[in-house]
This record gives structure tokens, sequence and C-alpha cells, in this order.
């Protein structure tokens, strides 16, 4: 499977299928925004000229999370596209969300398994 997964608070949020090819107008958009990065990026308040891959990730990673939480779709999308395309290995972008921060895992070496619920019988 080439999916990558977007789970938040231990819910599948979000998928992206690499299998289906972007239009070439949003593979411009996304190109244009390797180019902005290359000219530098604020992540956490503090200003980065040369952003590693990791970093463009972590930023990518947050305005996702935001884009998410404030259901700004269209936001949401670009950051999943390029997240996906650019990480091609990313298999998970996993985070936990609440009222005061919101962490994040890349998880590059497991597909998303949803939970297994397992019932005892006898248990009480």
């Amino acid at each position: 499977m080439n999916i990558l997964a977007i789970v938040v608070n231990d819910q599948l949020t979000l998928q992206y299928d690499r299998s289906k090819t972007l239009p070439e107008n949003q593979q411009e958009y996304l190109n244009n925004m390797d180019v902005k990065f290359s000219r530098g990026l604020e992540l956490q308040g503090e200003k980065i000229d040369n952003p590693s891959m990791e970093q463009k990730a972590r930023y990518m990673s947050l305005i996702l999370m935001e884009s998410i939480l404030y259901k700004e779709d269209s936001k949401a999308a670009v950051c999943l596209a390029w997240l996906a395309t650019r990480l091609p290995d990313l298999k998970q972008l996993k985070a936990i969300v609440d009222d005061q921060s919101t962490q994040f895992e890349l998880i590059f070496d497991r597909e998303y398994q949803p939970h297994q619920v397992v019932d005892f019988d006898g248990l009480n």
C-alpha cells in the first residue's frame, strides 16, 4: 500500500493515496512552495535560513494540524500533498492534540493499523 495516514488522537483523520497522480497545476504549486522554503521559514518562533527536509516536514506538519483543527480543508490538502510527495517513505503522521499543545511523530517504518478491540469473556 502506498498510503500516507494522518492519525490525530488515535483517530484516522486523513489519508493520501500516492498511486493517484496530482494534476500539473497542483504539482506546480508544490514546486513553488519548495522555492519559498529555499528562502527560509519560521518554525516555532525560530527563523531558519536554510531549512533541512526534517524542518520543512515539521513546519508542514504543524500547518496541517492547524488546518485540521480549524477545518481549513484546502490548506490541509496542500500540506498533505506536500508531505506525501516530498517524503515518499512517510507512512504515518501521528499527532496528539489537546488544549495546551500539539505533539506529533513522523513514522516511516510501519503502515497505519487501526486499533483492534479485544473482548475477554468472563472478566468483570
